[in-house]
């Protein structure tokens, strides 16, 4: 492994968090200035953010290399990499500013908001100052596209090494197919919807009655399918019924292939429409509203009830995160859905969490081939994922996924009954971490904090969350001694 190209592309990275940390520390300046803790909020901003792009500036002037010296190897270490920088240095306001009192609980914290997970260690958030409470959220939005696709589109010196990392950060995707000549410019359009999408979620969120402080914090969290809220309650402390319908519709958005939109912005509406994986999607979705409509009890009239159930559905299967009710009091059948669900996820290239869908698709055709063979040894039945063909190293990698994910969810789920947890909190603990969902059921479910975890298991479950969102080859590729030969 070149680790002078590892340095020289994390320092252009650093540059790119200090410069994120600069939002809020701008953010603070203006709106709570002369409040009493204005200093010390003041330095938590600043002293990080200085510090990332010290250490950025170094390493990109000491370690200067070509952008072609970023092979596989190198990405997977530099997308790893990044994403522990990203964490490290984000994590200094929480601690700073005495709101986290320990280092595992500001690094638990940093790391769900970078992984869009939404799990959080605050029993109730509102005691957050706003500057931090703004950071919060913004980790989540950043994090929701991608660090290292920011920083691609950002930095086009890379060159082919950007596709590298595009393809370590998100291994097995089909988002970053390269249709436009520079993958830069792939970046930067996906960004730009990205953007767009938030800009127009903060603008509904608004006109629907948020405060401009909320309807942006919501707005970053909604798109990036992460789930913080300035508010302990989530979406329910609105109470507005048009409003959930608009976070309903945008967490729904999120979890559908970004890439699904650069095709509608081109026009062309028959590739969307044949896309088997939005299909998959849709119908998973309706499923799960139908019979939770059926099955959880009613207490008054239709559309309240159809509004929560749907609600749970979308945000749990977009592995947003957001609450409006209990749905751990709600009938076994239902929970049990809901954590399918859970482990299903979105779409490919879209910001949800979990397996995704069309690996769940590809795993379920790849059974039904395998059931077919005993009987017709001979025929030939290749696997189609809507009209194509899929290559056999392809389908090889999403089974080696589907067992990467069964074995890290129970190494997980461990760690939580190590700690003397429940069954169910241990296994939906491990899924809601590995998904990057947030609430899960029991001690975890959708009104509990994860502040009770002991401080061990504060750090175990940061780097399982850490490990989902990176699609787990980018990190346990690393363990293997082979990753660093040269």
């Amino acid at each position: 492994m070149d680790l002078r190209a590892v340095a020289f592309v994390l320092g252009h990275l650093l540059l790119v968090v200090g410069g994120c940390l600069v939002v809020p520390l701008g953010f603070t300046v203006a709106v709570e200035a002369g409040e009493a803790r204005f200093a010390e909020e003041l330095f938590a901003f600043a002293a990080p953010a200085l510090a990332a792009l010290v250490l950025g500036g170094l390493l990109r002037w000491r370690c200067r290399v070509d952008g072609s010296r970023i092979g596989v190897r190198e990405g997977f270490a530099i997308v790893t990499g990044a994403w522990l920088a990203a964490a490290l240095f984000g994590m200094v306001p929480y601690l700073a500013t005495g709101a986290a009192a320990t280092w595992g609980e500001a690094f638990f914290e940093t790391v769900s908001g970078f992984t869009t997970t939404g799990a959080s260690i605050f029993p109730r958030v509102e005691v957050l100052p706003d500057g931090l409470q703004f950071w919060r959220c913004m980790t989540q939005w950043l994090g929701g596209m991608g660090i290292v696709v920011l920083s691609v589109a950002l930095l086009p010196m890379l060159g082919a090494g950007g596709y590298r990392l595009l393809k370590a950060e998100t291994p097995g995707g089909v988002v970053f197919e390269r249709e436009r000549p520079r993958i830069a410019d792939t970046a930067k359009a996906l960004w730009l919807i990205y953007v767009g999408l938030t800009t127009l979620a903060a603008l509904a969120y608004w006109l629907a009655g948020m405060s401009p402080f909320d309807a942006v914090c919501h707005a970053f969290t909604t798109l990036s399918t992460g789930g913080f809220s300035p508010h302990t309650e989530s979406i329910a402390y609105f109470g507005s019924p048009v409003l959930q319908w608009l976070v309903i519709l945008f967490m729904a958005t999120a979890g559908i292939n970004f890439g699904l939109y650069a095709l509608l912005l081109r026009r062309r509406w028959r590739a969307v429409a044949d896309d088997a994986e939005l299909r998959w999607f849709a119908a998973l979705v309706a499923g799960a509203v139908v019979l939770g409509v059926i099955v959880v009890p009613r207490a008054g009239e239709l559309e309240p009830h159809l509004r929560a159930v749907a609600f749970s559905v979308v945000s749990l299967v977009t592995t947003t995160g957001y609450a409006t009710a209990d749905f751990d009091a709600w009938p076994p059948l239902v929970r049990l859905v809901l954590v399918l669900g859970m482990v299903v996820g979105g779409c490919m290239g879209s910001t949800a969490g979990g397996m995704k869908v069309a690996r769940v698709g590809v795993f379920a055709k790849a059974v039904t081939r395998e059931l077919h063979r005993p009987i017709y040894p001979h025929a030939v039945r290749p696997l189609r994922w809507g009209r194509k063909v899929l290559e056999p190293d392809l389908v090889a990698n999403l089974m080696a996924f589907g067992s990467l994910y069964t074995m890290t969810f129970l190494a997980g789920a461990l760690v939580m009954a190590a700690c003397d947890y429940d069954l169910v909190t241990s296994l939906t603990a491990s899924i809601a971490a590995l998904s990057n969902i947030g609430p899960g059921l029991g001690l975890v479910g959708p009104t509990q904090s994860w502040a009770h975890l002991p401080e061990w298991a504060k750090w175990a479950m940061s780097l399982v969350m850490l490990a989902g969102r990176l699609e787990l080859f980018s990190v346990f590729v690393l363990l293997t001694p082979w990753a660093w030969r040269r």
